[in-house]
């Protein structure tokens, strides 16, 4: 039960976050895709931050590996605060290119998560933004012993 309740505080948490991102991203101008502001690299960050601390995802799947997650945003970090547009477009593409292929074995959800977030965060010069056609990435995870949720 205790492990139920500490699950479902996780899980809400994530859909709390999830939920701030898509009403400031509505809260925008007109037809605007995304919001844009000089923390964009922090936000993604700290849902890194977020979903490699958290004690659900810790515990669940223990071998994920979300340092490279973290190298990699700061490599984005160095070329954007260098100036070099090229070199950010490249880094966060290789960014979203980790989490479509689940690099280091993270979760789908998270690895959906975040792949949504850049959508809402990253200024369009910086990233591909035709990945990004279509609905929000909401696929079904499974459950860590490979089965599926009932329901």
């Amino acid at each position: 039960m205790k492990q139920l309740l500490k699950h479902m505080r996780d899980v809400a948490g994530v859909v709390t976050m999830v939920c701030v991102v898509l009403f400031v991203s509505m809260a925008g101008p007109t037809g605007a895709a995304t919001i844009h502001h000089p923390y964009w690299i922090d936000d993604i960050q700290g849902a890194i931050a977020f979903y490699k601390g958290g004690g659900y995802y810790k515990k669940t799947y223990p071998g994920a590996q979300w340092d490279l997650y973290i190298e990699q945003m700061q490599v984005v970090r160095s070329a954007y605060e260098e100036g070099d547009t090229g070199a950010t477009y490249v880094a966060m593409n290789r960014f979203m290119d980790m989490l479509e292929a689940r690099e280091g074995g993270i979760p789908v959800q998270p690895a959906n998560e975040l792949f949504n977030l850049c959508n809402f965060v990253t200024p369009p010069e910086f990233h591909d933004v035709t990945r990004h056609a279509g609905a929000p990435r909401i696929e079904q995870p499974r459950r860590p012993d490979g089965a599926q949720w009932p329901g």
